[in-house]
Order: structure tokens, then sequence, then C-alpha cells
């Protein structure tokens, strides 16, 4: 067997290596402390024994092997669970930028309109692309349809009941489909408006002549005067309401008279209701005065009267409570 000649270190180089291995011991706990020749590289980075060779061998073996170990338990595990082993960070990536540079190989530039994958893309300029659907839906939501009955015809042209003129639009025709053309509109006094409320108490109408019998009335609605928060108020031409008044009555006469009948039997109601009370509180303020008798009532009849003597029929009436009583005498 023939022994290595390779040079070995010197003993200047060795003290010179374990001072500065004592030196750098606070920083570099993690240096082989069996390796001499490794902690001192910067010295004689050449200087490696065969054993170290062969060492150094036997680690990377190792190490490779505990990779290929591994990789082959991970992909025993994904095939057992049906995952492919392309959810690497590497292979991701790799799949990201192919990805990328097959889009930028697709687009298509037509000034400010960019195709990518068949799908039209708008440059807005600013940095970033919208598609056209997402615009076109934008602008479809940013516009406010009203709509608007079509124009009159010159033989449709209505004419103004007071002027007789003809008009193309007016606030009482618009609404109420009443013909009458703004400069003779008189909203004070002759086309006054009335609200839902009066008309039912003033003309004594229901919910189902209003919004049931044909025509139905047309109305207008403004927010309630009184309290924002209450329902909108419901305003009514007074002349369409008196002429659905008189086709559910018959004329306004008939309408002044079932008027004063009800008011005659409120107040009935409330005399009634008013005499009930004081009768309570008399009783309750002098209660000895008023005490109730809850013995059954036991007649006292009167002399008795024959009304028919053929069969001996007579009749008997109580002398407190008026009952009159008819009997047959055996």
């Amino acid at each position: 067997m023939e022994e290595s000649t390779s040079p070995q270190p010197s003993s200047s180089a060795e003290d010179n290596c374990s001072e500065e291995i004592q030196g750098n011991q606070g920083t570099s706990n993690n240096a082989n402390d069996s390796d001499p020749s490794s902690s001192c590289g910067s010295s004689q980075s050449k200087v490696i024994t065969p054993e170290g060779r062969a060492r150094m061998e036997r680690n990377r073996q190792a190490a490779l092997k505990r990779l290929k170990d591994k990789s082959a338990a991970v992909n025993e595990v994904l095939a057992a669970y049906g995952i492919d082993n392309d959810a690497g960070p590497s292979a991701k990536k790799r799949k990201k930028e192919s990805q990328y540079m097959t889009e930028l190989k697709n687009v298509v530039s037509e000034g400010s309109v960019v195709r990518v994958h068949g799908t039209k893309l708008i440059d807005t300029g600013g940095g970033f692309l919208i598609e056209e659907k997402d615009l076109v839906e934008q602008e479809e939501a940013e516009k406010i349809i009203v709509p608007h009955e079509a124009p009159y015809l010159p033989t449709d042209v209505p004419h103004c009941m007071d002027c007789e003129k003809e008009f193309q639009d007016s606030f009482l025709f618009k609404n109420y489909e009443f013909p009458v053309c703004d400069s003779c509109k008189d909203i004070d006094e002759k086309h006054k408006l009335i609200t839902r409320t009066d008309a039912k108490n003033e003309y004594l109408l229901k919910d189902v002549d209003l919004d049931k019998r044909e025509p139905i009335l047309k109305f207008v609605t403004k927010p309630n005067p009184h309290n924002s928060n209450w329902g909108d108020m419901k305003l009514y031409l007074r002349l369409q309401v008196e002429e659905r008044a008189i086709e559910v009555w018959g004329s306004l006469d008939r309408i002044d008279e079932q008027q004063e009948m009800r008011e005659e039997n409120r107040m009935k109601t409330k005399i009634k209701k008013y005499n009930k009370k004081m009768k309570d509180l008399r009783m309750s303020a002098r209660s000895s005065l008023y005490t109730k008798d809850f013995k059954p009532h036991e007649h006292i009849w009167g002399p008795e009267v024959c009304v028919d003597e053929d069969e001996d029929q007579y009749q008997h009436t109580c002398t407190e409570c008026g009952q009159d009583e008819i009997y047959e005498k055996m």
C-alpha cells in the first residue's frame, strides 16, 4: 500500500488556524470542529485530505438519497389522493409565466381597443383595462329612462273646453286627462284639487269608487305636508270626484240628505254615550240610591177581560211590566 504524499499543513499554519477558530467561537457556533481545514479554508482552501473528500462525497450522496426518498414519498401520497405533482412554487411560477407570454403573443391592438383571447378590452389610458361588457353595463345603468307618451297627431290634438283652442300639452290633460289648456287652468277655484280623505268624507265615496269603478280616477302624488314620514298625499280633480259622486248617489241633493242623516245618527250616539257615562257617575257617587234588585220579576196581574166567549178566552195585564197574557178557562 502506498501512503499519501500530500503535504501536511505546517505548525505555524495550525497555530494561526487555531487562533482564528478561538476568535470566531462567539459568532460561528455551527462550524465543523472535527475538520480544521474547513474552518480555515480562507488561508488554505486547496488543502483537502482524501478522507475529507470521501466524507464530503458520502454526505452529498446521503443528501441526494434523502431528497429522492422524500420526493418519492410525496409523489406516493399525491398519487393516492389523485393529485398531480404540479403544485410546487416553481411549477406555478413557470406555468404563470408561460400563460402570460402566450397572452402577450395573442394580444392584437386596435387603437384604444385590445383583444386578449377573443375578449375585447378598452384601454382607459389610466394604466388598466376594462372589459367592453362592463363598460356597456355601466353606461346603461347611468341612463335614466323616462317614459313619455307618443306625440299627438294633428287629428288627435285636444281642444280646450274653455277657450276651444287646440293645445299640445297641459298640466290637467297630462295628469287627469281633463281637456283644459294651461292658460285657462284655475287651480284655486274652478279646477281645484282635493285630497283622497276629503273626497271620501265630503262626497261619501268608498275606496272601490275611486280605485275600482271604471274609469279609474287619476291622481297626482305629493309629499305629505303634515309629516314627511307619512305616506304621499293623493290629489284628485274635484270636478271628476263630483261626477263620480253623482254617478254613485244619483244627485248632490241625495248626498246632502245622506250626510244630514249620518250627522243625526252620530249625534244620537254621542248623546246616548253621554247619558250612560252620567248615569254611571251618579251610581258611583250615590250608590245607596241605585240598589239593584237581582230577584226574578213576579207579575201582578190586573183584572181579567173576556176576549172570546165562544172559546172561553180571557186576558189580563201585569200592572208593573205591562205584559199581556191570554188564557182559557175550563
